[in-house]
């Protein structure tokens, strides 16, 4: 209204509690060599209305683009849900009607920085206040102080109408980072239902849900999560660089729902991390619940066939000294028994006789044998089944195959 004032000749405003003329001349001053703006006021009787308030502004030097310019700031303006604003302008006549609507969204109680008065003194003090919000298109964001434009082609798509004053710069035209981060964390997490699943991969959303619980509740990380990556929270694993490739090799074996926290920002990694179960507890919960028991007195057929593996397939190979054993492994599986593993404790691979009878070298229990050798030969919990792990077994299959064929020329 202040600037609006002041950029006229002369303004009525006409309200229920009377009328008020303002008037402003141009003089120049010949003391001073310079003109100056003189202003009067005076008060209009028998102008009074019965509701509302009319203002009437007149300009001698308004060209067409002031009054359009005028017309898009009024167009910008937030009007309270039971009012209305009707803009009409002369030479030539048009006329706008601007009425307030219900917004998408109300935050309540928001406690945030405003400008306040203390005997004359502008203080910045914390105040609670609503903030209502719009649903716009990203890129066309905006904040708004009581109604009236603060910032606009803000990159996240949400308007912001703040009831109270904005700590804003003197041209009131921007505003510190922070107060954004508190405006858009305040709505991540009270109405992260005004956004699509799509767009919560978008960086103005990124950027300001936060991983701590203090600033983004556990249940909006939870949502975020399930909406985001389409799975729930305690069935989601992640893994990192530094996860063994052992684990992570089981976990995709197994087909199971996995994200790489290194793949995001330090929010969503801090999010996933702190909601998600790690692959590598999932890991040594599912090696918790084996059980092996070595068999005491395994038969003839079972004790020949660990004497060729040690003998026929080790001989055969440059593979370090590993003891075999036949044991009984149960665990709590889906997929069925275990047919062997390897133990990097005590350097012993064990042979399920739950699994099977291990009784004669078939080309599928040297098989089994040279994985699990292959285990032996690097380190089980980096490189699991990795590419290491790959080529330790295709240079063991190839030195058992060879020297196979070697033995065979030479009997000939």
């Amino acid at each position: 209204m202040k600037e609006f004032i002041g950029a006229t000749d002369e303004t009525v405003i006409s309200s229920t509690g009377g009328g008020l003329r303002f008037s402003f001349d141009t003089v120049y001053d010949e003391v001073l060599d310079e003109y100056q703006v003189e202003s009067s006021r005076e008060m209009l009787p028998g102008v009074e209305r019965e509701r509302g308030t009319m203002v009437y502004g007149s300009n001698s030097d308004w060209t067409q683009q002031d009054l359009e310019q005028v017309e898009d700031f009024i167009s910008d303006l937030w009007m309270p849900r039971d009012r209305e604003l009707v803009l009409e302008t002369f030479r030539p006549y048009s006329e706008k009607v601007m009425t307030g609507e219900e917004p998408d969204a109300t935050l309540e109680n928001q406690y945030l920085p405003t400008i306040v008065f203390d005997e004359g003194v502008q203080k910045e003090k914390h105040r609670s206040t609503p903030v209502e919000v719009n649903k716009t298109e990203p890129g066309e964001g905006g904040i708004y102080e009581m109604g009236i434009p603060v910032t606009r082609g803000e990159e996240f798509p949400f308007l912001f109408n703040v009831h109270q004053k904005t700590p804003v710069t003197e041209r009131r035209n921007e505003l510190d980072n922070s107060y954004r981060s508190d405006l858009m964390r305040s709505l991540l997490d009270n109405r992260l239902d005004l956004l699509d699943d799509e767009e919560l991969e978008e960086e103005y959303v990124t950027q300001y849900i936060s991983q701590f619980s203090h600033k983004t509740s556990e249940d909006t990380q939870q949502e975020y999560i399930s909406r985001r990556f389409g799975n729930d929270p305690d069935n989601l694993l992640v893994y990192s660089d530094s996860t063994p490739n052992m684990a992570v090799t089981w976990a995709v074996q197994r087909q199971l729902p996995m994200e790489k926290l290194n793949e995001y920002s330090r929010n969503i990694s801090g999010i996933l991390d702190n909601q998600c179960p790690s692959v590598q507890e999932w890991f040594n919960e599912q090696n918790s619940e084996r059980a092996i028991d070595p068999v005491e007195t395994p038969g003839e057929a079972q004790e020949d066939l660990i004497q060729y593996f040690e003998e026929e397939i080790l001989g055969r190979s440059s593979a370090d000294d590993v003891d075999f054993e036949l044991a009984y492994i149960s665990e709590d599986s889906e997929e069925g028994q275990t047919h062997a593993t390897y133990s990097p404790v005590d350097e012993t691979i064990y042979l399920n006789a739950l699994a099977d009878d291990w009784s004669s070298p078939t080309p599928s229990r040297i098989g089994t044998a040279l994985h699990e050798i292959g285990h032996h030969e690097t380190d089980p919990n980096r490189d699991g089944h990795g590419p290491r792990w790959y080529h330790a077994v295709e240079e063991l299959s190839g030195e058992v195959i060879q020297n196979l064929e070697q033995e065979l020329e030479d009997l000939e």
